[in-house]
């Protein structure tokens, strides 16, 4: 009871809502061409054409006494109107009859050529939609696509137009192609906005959803229906058979998408609504009662629901559609399945699998096998359940494609007999299991190869990381070995050449004044080449102080100003703080000799990890790629290898505004 009035306030709150976004919805303004007024003919012919009159017992003889008078009277235009309106009328409620069929088959024949080519429209039409009742979606979309290379001039042309892409949706729809029925309605759906018909545009949306639906985007399906609920109640009184059959769709999407908190209310409260809505249409009163009957069944209340299908018997003989037999048959299988344990007579609905295969019409073949599959349930037939599973399972594949045809045609012939069915199970076990094992051997041998190809360059990266470490350990020690001699040699000219040289001196008995100058410069010079090869005291007073002597001594020689600003803490080795002296006494000899600078700047700074070494001069410049590729070059590589030798990295940058020598250094851990 919960449910049901929850079903209930549903069912108003949509119509509720619908309603208020009619009034608040504005016009398109796109539209082209807008519906002709009715035309007037006479009593008889407005009493054809009124679709609710269709379900009159006596509709037949009024409808052929007036065409039959039509073609007495050689008037054909409005025989062919007549047609027209019946045609319609029979779409519209599904219904379609063998003598509509041939009637309208012979006029096409013998009097086409006798009226407009606009009022031959409708035979297309209403040949694509007797074919598609019948089951043949092929031969229907052979008729259809006809009307679809009319030219549009005016407002039946145009709604004929997207009325027959609308319909050729639906039937690659039933076939299975998916991308083509969404691709065809939105054909209809351009040409239908041009018009001011809201009800066909509506009609668009529920094709919309209903391809959404077979793609399992169920969110944007039921988006669709509140969409075309919202268009039709618009014009609620005209449209009210259509939003009942939208919310007959939302039941068929909550079905498909298995939300049954949701379907079985709106279930029981369409069922009510409908009822107390006195709508005369046969066709939707069979597609709401049949759900009503599943859900009684679902709640085993077997009397309610033969009561309901009962009820309907009358109207699926009325209607004569293809389509609505095979449900009600479906609807009656269910019920003697749930009532004798199990169905009287499978052979109709075997032949209807049969006949629909042959059409491509899957989705009614799923259908059809899951109602086998419930009876073979019910009675514990286990083996024939499975193989209706089987094949509803296939059939539901097939919804997305053509080619499915022909497994679907192999899987008939699978299940003829049980041997056949083994047969074919261990055939495709069989081959998977090949299939498995050849790609577990590619698989494996691509492994392989990517592995071997990994080990290969991890091996060669060690390799090369080693001779890297070599090479700079080499340099290293190939430095640390020369600064070595270069004490040596520049303590034995200090401490000795310079020493002789003063002993020299003061051993003149006559001293002259030239003499002594001479011998000073000559002592003066082995001091400075004594300490260009090995920094004085650069063991005992450290990097910095060597650093400021340097710059000192730079300055006092030469006509040139270097500042130092020096932030350092003793963090490196001293063979490695000898380097950065010989880095920084390179650079400063490379600027005086070269750069036409006037001025320098050394700047030191360490972090924990880095010591930052920046030397920057206003020299003229020079291209550094040109310069480092040249001959000349010396002094900057042997900057660069002292660098790389204690784990540094040298940047070089220069332009006419001067030259900044970057080196940054990692500390060892």
């Amino acid at each position: 009871m919960i449910a049901f009035k929850k079903g209930i306030f549903l069912l108003i709150t949509i119509i509720v809502l619908s309603a208020f976004f009619a009034c608040n919805e504005k016009k398109e303004s796109n539209v082209v061409y807008k519906k002709p007024a009715p035309e007037k003919i006479d009593a008889t012919f407005d009493w054809i054409k009124d679709d609710s009159h269709f379900v009159s017992p006596n509709y037949q003889t009024v409808l052929y006494n007036y065409y039959n008078q039509k073609l007495q009277q050689k008037n054909y235009i409005l025989a062919a109107k007549t047609l027209e309106a019946a045609a319609w009328n029979t779409a519209n409620y599904t219904s379609f009859d063998k003598r509509l069929f041939q009637t309208i088959t012979t006029f096409t024949e013998k009097y086409k050529d006798e009226v407009p080519e606009s009022n031959m429209l409708f035979a297309n039409m209403y040949f694509g939609d007797y074919y598609t009742d019948k089951g043949n979606l092929k031969k229907a979309i052979q008729y259809y696509t006809k009307n679809t290379q009319i030219e549009v001039v005016d407002y039946k042309t145009c709604y004929t137009k997207a009325d027959s892409y609308r319909t050729i949706a639906w039937c690659n729809h039933l076939l299975g192609n998916l991308n083509e029925a969404l691709k065809d309605e939105l054909k209809s759906l351009e040409y239908f906005k041009k018009t001011d018909n809201i009800g066909a545009t509506a009609g668009v949306y529920v094709g919309l959803a209903e391809v959404y639906q077979s793609s399992k985007e169920y969110d944007k399906a039921e988006d669709f229906l509140n969409k075309a609920i919202k268009t039709y109640s618009k014009d609620r009184k005209k449209n009210l058979g259509s939003i009942f059959i939208c919310l007959f769709n939302k039941i068929n999407l909550y079905d498909r998408s298995m939300d049954y908190s949701k379907r079985n209310p709106l279930i029981d409260s369409v069922y009510v609504a409908f009822k107390k809505s006195k709508l005369n249409e046969p066709s939707i009163k069979v597609s709401v009662n049949i759900y009503y009957s599943t859900l009684k069944l679902d709640e085993d209340k077997l009397a309610e629901a033969k009561v309901v299908l009962d009820d309907l018997k009358p109207n699926v003989l009325f209607l004569n559609s293809t389509i609505i037999d095979q449900e009600y048959r479906v609807a009656l299988a269910a019920l003697e399945s749930k009532q004798n344990k199990g169905i009287k007579d499978p052979k109709p609905i075997l032949k209807s699998i049969k006949e629909l295969k042959a059409n491509q019409n899957f989705t009614r073949v799923r259908d059809l096998y899951a109602v086998l599959y419930n009876d073979a349930i019910n009675r514990k037939d286990y083996e024939s359940s499975m193989l209706y599973k089987d094949s509803m399972y296939e059939a539901t594949d097939s919804l997305g494609s053509k080619e499915m045809a022909n497994i679907v045609a192999q899987l008939d012939k699978k299940y003829q007999t049980k041997v056949k069915e083994q047969q074919i199970a261990l055939q495709k076990k069989t081959i998977l299991n090949k299939n498995t094992t050849i790609a577990l051997l590619i698989f494996g041998l691509i492994g392989f190869i990517l592995l071997s190809v990994a080990l290969t360059l991890i091996r060669k990266q060690k390799i090369l990381k080693r001779e890297k470490q070599n090479t700079q350990l080499y340099t290293k020690q190939l430095l640390e070995k020369t600064e070595e001699e270069r004490k040596r040699i520049a303590s034995d000219l200090h401490d000795s050449v310079s020493h002789e040289l003063l002993s020299l001196k003061n051993s003149f008995e006559q001293k002259s004044e030239i003499t002594d100058k001479k011998i000073d410069t000559i002592i003066n010079d082995i001091r400075i080449i004594s300490r260009n090869l090995h920094p004085i005291m650069f063991d005992k007073i450290g990097l910095k102080t060597s650093i400021e002597q340097l710059v000192e001594r730079a300055q006092s020689v030469n006509n040139f100003m270097v500042t130092a600003e020096i932030d350092y803490n003793n963090s490196l080795q001293t063979s490695d703080e000898l380097q950065v002296y010989r880095i920084i006494q390179e650079t400063l000899s490379n600027i005086i000799k070269h750069a036409n600078a006037v001025a320098a700047k050394i700047t030191i700074t360490e972090t924990s990890e880095l010591l930052n070494i920046e030397i920057k001069d206003n020299g003229t410049g020079f291209n550094v790629a040109e310069k480092l590729s040249g001959n000349s070059a010396f002094g900057l590589h042997n900057i660069i290898e002292r660098a790389r030798a204690i784990n540094g990295e040298s940047k070089i940058v220069s332009d006419k505004n001067g030259t900044i020598i970057t080196i940054e250094i990692k500390k060892s851990k």
